[in-house]
């Protein structure tokens, strides 16, 4: 049965009037209080549970950081390792021919000069091969810079003119670094020389090369060696015909043996992205000790895992000093050269090696 509540004039009262909220109505006071309390229940539950996935989370955090910094401890250590392993040690000297200011440079970009040393005729060593390695961290890319070896440059040491490639029969490597930053303006901060037998062993460690040979290019190889090499767009080589082919010598031109050796090292960068780090670690193991170069322990570790790393995720860019447009050719006494425009040079390496928005240092 149902009772009505009457007001003082004896009209009943509609709840759903004067308590449009149910939870105003005579009786139910209890109820928000009720809701709160399980709301707030349910809040502290929620935060519980928040705060132990946040909890998680920042586990996994410090357990990658710890795997992180064991993983770099371990290539430290590894990397030590390698960088110790037999190598020539041979510190070159600052360059008393040209002041700092005349020379460009930049910490965004490590410059190692690479210098192939011919020996085979058993005589003074030439150098065979004068590159530039130009790591520029600031746009991921690797630089290839070739020089010719019959470029007609002063030879401040010497305080005489000479073929490029006369520099190291002078006086090794000190000779050639300070020509070339002389004659060029670049500055150079480290320099490996190897023996081109160096680069056989680091094709094989990674398993070969894939490279386009011309039909010109093969027919030479195939006719003046003992190997036997296809034309194609992609040609397998091992590292012995490797070296054959970006050793040839009378093809063509001395620019065009440049251009074959900037393809096998851009062939062995390509081949390193996909073999991964180990492979690399691995092979810098094997050649180092063919090596001589200033790099000390701790510096042969750095540019073993900032150089992987760059052959691994950076671009490749090539140049050529002299171009044929920096250039004349002629004789010198009886000896053919290339008689570069200094000025073309330096501003086309600046361009090249360092551009706008790196702002080099020295100038």
């Amino acid at each position: 049965m149902d009772f009505i509540q009457l007001d003082e004039n004896g009209n009943p009262i509609e709840y759903e009037d004067v308590y449009s909220d149910s939870s105003k109505m005579p009786g139910n006071n209890k109820v928000p209080q009720e809701d709160d309390e399980r709301q707030n229940n349910d809040d502290k539950k929620s935060k519980k549970k928040s705060k132990k996935k946040k909890s998680g989370l920042r586990l996994i955090k410090h357990l990658v950081l710890i795997c992180v910094a064991l993983a770099l401890v371990s290539a430290l250590v590894t990397g030590i390792s390698v960088a110790t392993s037999g190598y020539t040690h041979k510190n070159i000297e600052s360059n008393k021919y040209v002041s700092f200011t005349d020379k460009t440079t930049s910490p965004l970009v490590s410059n190692i000069l690479l210098i192939g040393a011919d020996g085979e005729d058993g005589g003074s060593q030439r150098s065979d091969t004068m590159m530039l390695v130009s790591i520029d961290y600031a746009h991921g890319t690797i630089k290839l810079t070739s020089f010719l070896r019959d470029c007609w440059v002063y030879i401040p040491n010497k305080d005489k003119y000479a073929k490029l490639n006369a520099a190291y029969s002078y006086g090794g490597a000190q000779y050639v670094n300070d020509t070339i930053e002389y004659n060029f303006g670049i500055d150079i901060d480290h320099y490996v020389k190897v023996d081109f037998e160096m680069f056989t062993e680091i094709i094989d460690k990674i398993g070969g090369i894939d490279i386009e040979v011309t039909e010109s290019e093969a027919a030479f190889i195939n006719k003046t060696t003992r190997y036997t090499v296809e034309s194609g767009e992609n040609v397998h080589l091992d590292g012995a015909k490797a070296l054959v082919y970006c050793r040839i010598r009378k093809l063509d031109s001395d620019y065009m043996r440049t251009y074959r050796q900037r393809k096998v090292i851009n062939a062995i960068i390509n081949k390193a992205k996909k073999s991964g780090m180990s492979t690399i670690i691995y092979a810098a193991k094997e050649v180092l000790p063919m090596l001589e170069t200033d790099l000390n322990a701790f510096e042969m570790t750095l540019i073993t895992y900032t150089g992987g790393f760059a052959a691994l995720t950076f671009e490749t860019d090539e140049l050529r000093i002299p171009s044929d447009d920096m250039m004349t050719t002629g004789y010198k006494g009886d000896q053919w050269v290339e008689i570069p425009d200094l000025d073309k040079c330096k501003e086309a390496l600046k361009e090249f090696i360092y551009p706008t928005n790196i702002m080099p240092q020295g100038e």
